[in-house]
């Protein structure tokens, strides 16, 4: 016997979106465990309607999403009968059984009933919930699954089957056994996104001397996704310097057991050589294999939304093996290096020596909202702007608006094309230049942003300027959040796999990334006025109130804190860690002053700059640091404390110390005049007019520049020609 049952709390306690149980039974089984608080309006209707589609034969597939759950339900029509898988795509991602062969006559009059019933309670205990055009689509599912079915004539399917081996030791290897077609069926029919990708198969890991040491049957996108995740367990405690770690892949056993310190892994009783960095290198690996694997099965789905993440998710992990950043103790000097190679991008190739760079007008873009409260930020395409109310993005040569968000309780916007954009009672999540949203949900009313934050699938933002939440990419499931108590404002970053949010009340989270437990509250006895700042392993961050402000650095896995610095400096900058020193300035009676502090806290040594008034902002130059301050002044100032050059005011003050931009090898100063300077000289390059309003500067690979005023232009200019002086 199947049925569905849907709870019935919500018709006693009826609110504004009625939340409740969902299942769906077979002979008295549960099929969808957890399933217990979903938004009712969105899946009965969805629910019901995936059948109807079944039984009219508009379509073969459908594909349900239990989002509270994080349960997606995949329905495939196959002759009289209709095949369920239930995938679980929490912790770990699996199936959570077999596949199921439904009657589709029973499955039909069992969704019919329960839609029935649903539509008809929510008439009488709440009328306005539903929108009319789900109410409209519910009642057309319903007159579907009352008419007779419709069989269309399957073609024959065309088997599929590809074994890919492991690229080496350690390695994953995976088979695709595809009897039905799924890949290219699916695909061609524009099937539901994660029904495209269920085909059977395995996957297996091969180790020194035991080539198939574990193995684990099932799709091998569901394996690959859970692996994938688990790499970034991993290489967090590898960076973190864990001395064991254990998992069972993708939550399949037995266990595995790695000794991270001996470079050894114990799995169902052996031991095998096997390190922490090349175990996370081969699950990253295997997640890349497959989506080349299926992609060259069936082009379409290199588009799909679920291969595009985990490709996503691959590349960024290799990236960060790649680059593993060293704590200040162990790295010195050498960490400076990486950060300004990775900072700033290659030189401008000119046959001597640079002495004259010429810009010209490219576009203009007017009348942009908030301009005083905006943001400009620099994409994959070209500038991203971002208001409290708005955010859009342009393209790089032509200044052609690529997307636009507005919403009355706040837009937040990352330089990678994702936004949420929240009104009274609904967050939505974009990524792109598509119109549609790729998710929404119920919200509270708050106002969210502008601030957009995006790490290991998760959206994160600030809500009422002092609650940090996390939503999930995909799905836009709230995955946690935190509401610090007697805050006002709150700051957030992140560091590695913590999150880390700073209060003006004078405390201090830091959470697991992941789930949002905290892992350890640091209190303070003055506000903190910023986001940490990362500096290896540590963090360090800006207190103060009134004339009273100081430094704390603090270990980000464990939150001890190292040392305070009370500082007699007014205005202080943003610190800027760079190799075993950390850089501050500010105004120290009424003069400008850089100071510099080792790693354990202590002064080396002070600098007046004579720039003018603060405040000043910080950039790391190789072997120094340059200042500069919202005159457009600026210096640069070696590591023991030199000035090696100056350049001095460029106008009127501006209403904020602007960041300094380093690319191309030219710094780009802000200021009423925004000027290009030669790092090693401090020669004056060029100068573009941005008149005193200027309130953001961004420049690209290409060295163009682009402006945000106060009246909300943003301007943008090209790189024309440069000049060199050769053998001079």
């Amino acid at each position: 016997m199947i049925r569905f049952r849907i709870g019935h709390r919500w018709k006693r306690e009826p609110a504004e979106a009625p939340h409740d149980s969902v299942s769906l039974e077979l002979d008295g089984v549960n099929l969808l465990p957890g399933a217990v608080e979903e938004p009712l309006v969105e899946a009965v209707p969805a629910l019901v309607g995936a059948v109807a589609e079944l039984h009219a034969g508009g379509r073969r597939l459908a594909q349900v999403s239990l989002t509270e759950a994080h349960l997606e339900l995949v329905l495939r029509r196959s002759g009289t009968d209709i095949e369920l898988q239930v995938a679980s795509l929490s912790r770990p991602a699996r199936l959570l059984r077999p596949p199921l062969r439904l009657d589709a006559e029973e499955l039909a009059e069992a969704a019919r009933v329960a839609g029935q019933g649903f539509l008809e309670d929510l008439r009488k205990v709440a009328p306005r919930r539903l929108p009319v055009g789900a109410e409209q689509a519910l009642e057309r599912a319903l007159r579907q699954l009352e008419e007779p079915a419709h069989h269309r004539e399957e073609r024959r399917p065309e088997p599929f089957t590809r074994r890919v081996a492991p690229p080496g030791v350690p390695g994953f290897g995976f088979a695709l056994e595809d009897a039905d077609d799924v890949l290219r069926r699916a695909a061609k029919e524009k099937g539901p996104a994660l029904a495209s990708l269920l085909c059977p198969g395995e996957v297996w890991l091969s180790l020194p001397e035991r080539p198939v040491a574990w193995r684990a049957p099932g799709p091998p996108f569901l394996t690959a996704l859970e692996l994938a995740r688990q790499a970034a367990d991993l290489a967090r405690a590898v960076e973190l310097g864990e001395p064991r770690f254990g998992l069972e892949p993708a939550g399949v056993r037995p266990e595995l057991t790695l000794d991270l310190k001996a470079g050894e892994a114990r799995l169902g009783g052996a031991t095998v050589p096997l390190t922490g960095q090349a175990l996370v290198e081969a699950m990253y690996h295997l997640g890349q294999a497959l989506v080349v694997a299926m992609s060259e099965r069936e082009r379409a789905l290199a588009g799909n939304p679920y291969l595009v993440e985990l490709a996503e998710r691959c590349r960024e992990g290799l990236s960060h093996l790649r680059g593993a950043v060293q704590p200040p103790e162990e790295s010195g000097m050498a960490m400076a290096r990486m950060a300004q190679s990775t900072a700033a991008s290659r030189p401008l190739k000119v046959p001597g020596r640079l002495r004259r760079l010429r810009f010209d007008d490219l576009w203009v873009q007017r009348k942009l909202a908030d301009a005083d409260q905006g943001r400009l930020m620099l994409g994959r395409q070209g500038p991203v702007y971002s208001s409290p109310q708005m955010a859009c993005a342009f393209e790089r040569k032509s200044g052609k608006q690529i997307w636009r968000r507005a919403a009355t309780h706040g837009v937040a916007a990352s330089t990678d094309g994702y936004s949420l954009a929240a009104s009274a009672v609904r967050v939505c999540g974009f990524h792109g230049k598509g119109a549609g949203a790729r998710w929404l949900h119920d919200h509270d009313g708050l106002r969210i942003g502008p601030q957009l934050l995006r790490q290991d699938g998760l959206l994160l933002t600030l809500s009422d300027d002092r609650i940090a939440l996390a939503y999930n990419e995909m799905t836009g499931r709230e995955m946690w959040r935190l509401t610090p108590p007697r805050t006002r404002r709150s700051h957030l970053s992140l560091h590695a796999h913590r999150a880390l949010l700073a209060t003006d009340s004078g405390y201090l989270y830091g959470m697991d990334l992941s789930d949002g437990q905290v892992r350890f509250r640091v209190s303070a006895s003055l506000p903190f006025l910023g986001p940490p700042v990362p500096w290896g392993r540590r963090f360090v961050a800006t207190l103060g109130q009134g004339s009273h402000f100081a430094l704390l650095l603090s270990d980000a896995h464990t939150g001890e804190a190292a040392w305070t610095y009370e500082m007699s400096l007014a205005l202080p900058s943003a610190p800027l860690p760079s190799g075993k020193r950390l850089y501050v300035a500010g105004e120290l009676e009424g003069e400008g002053v850089l100071l510099c502090l080792d790693a354990n806290g202590q002064t080396r040594w002070q600098r007046a700059l004579h720039l003018g008034p603060g405040p000043f902002s910080l950039a790391r130059l190789p072997g120094g640091v340059l200042v500069t301050s919202a005159l457009g002044a600026a210096t640069r100032v070696g590591d023991e404390g030199e000035v090696d050059w100056r350049v001095g005011a460029a106008g009127e003050q501006l209403s904020k110390a602007l960041q300094p931009i380093i690319t191309r090898g030219v710094v780009l100063v802000p200021g009423e005049r925004v000027r290009a300077v030669d790092p090693d000289s401090g020669n004056v390059l060029a100068e573009v007019r941005a008149g005193a309003g200027l309130m953001a500067l961004q420049a690209d690979s290409q060295l163009n520049l682009y402006f945000l005023d106060e009246l909300g232009t943003i301007s943008a200019y090209r790189l024309v020609s440069h000049f060199a002086v050769v053998g001079g």
